[in-house]
């Protein structure tokens, strides 16, 4: 197997834009980019070296065993299919969580305590950890993963209400400090039945084209960066005039809603 080092792995995220003070929203499946010649903690101390005092790392910490009945502990429920890296960052010992139990973040540096506060009903409200990173013109870093894994696009999605995806409340309980709460809180979730799939392909192409997608080969990879604020105005385009624009299998989805659901 390829590796990589933490010397190339730090000109590597350096070559596609990442600087100090920087506020990072990460997506990784680093198993593309070679085994780690420092093991794990080879990513994690790349990326604070490099962000220094001032910078932000966030990480997709998602768990959506509360939505079937599972107690949420900000502090011991492990994120779940998000990559082995997030998971590493999530038990840092400096990590704090956002409070949503089933599309949290784990972050650590400068901006670490205002997004951990940052509660709201869903995870991509007006005021949400999401919404904040917006406001403090975050990046996305991709190491391994590929534009698909950016979570941004649930952002994009409730923003622009697509309708194949509907509210959801799920109640259960949440543990606050050293006491269990029963809270609710709400997913704008994916409609099963009609199985919409998206891909993010054109939102790439896109973002090419404006010059605002820098990506670089490594080992069976790629690393990756864009700002957050040009992926989401990316997004914004396509489903702004056609929520269906980014399913791959559009017409299956209408054609169920039409022979189902004539009232959507």
């Amino acid at each position: 197997m390829l590796t990589i080092d933490k010397d190339r792995l730090l000109k590597s995220i350096q070559a596609v834009g990442v600087r100090p003070g920087d506020g990072l929203l990460v997506h990784s499946a680093i198993q593309f980019l070679g085994q780690p010649t420092g093991g794990m903690c080879t990513y994690l101390e790349t990326l604070q070296e490099l962000l220094g005092p001032h910078g932000t790392l966030a990480v997709p910490a998602f768990n959506f065993g509360f939505a079937r009945g599972e107690p949420f502990d900000p502090q011991t429920t492990p994120a779940v299919g998000m990559g082995v890296f997030s998971e590493y960052v999530r038990q840092q010992r400096d990590a704090r969580r956002t409070p949503h139990p089933m599309q949290s973040l784990a972050v650590m540096g400068y901006h670490a305590d205002d997004l951990a506060q940052r509660d709201t009903p869903s995870a991509f409200d007006p005021g949400s950890a999401f919404d904040r990173m917006l406001d403090l013109g975050f990046k996305v870093l991709l190491l391994g993963a590929d534009i698909d894994a950016i979570s941004m696009l649930h952002y994009c999605e409730q923003r622009a209400s697509v309708p194949y995806r509907y509210w959801k409340d799920f109640r259960g309980l949440v543990r606050n400090g050293a006491k269990w709460e029963i809270r609710t809180y709400r997913m704008f979730v994916r409609d099963l039945e009609a199985d919409p799939r998206l891909s993010l392909a054109p939102v790439k192409t896109l973002l090419q084209a404006r010059d605002q997608w820098y990506s670089l080969p490594v080992n069976y990879g790629h690393i990756a960066l864009c700002q957050l604020r040009h992926f989401v105005a990316a997004v914004d385009h396509f489903l702004r005039d056609d929520p269906w624009s980014l399913l791959t299998n559009r017409e299956h989805v209408l054609a169920h809603y039409q022979g189902t659901h004539p009232d959507r």
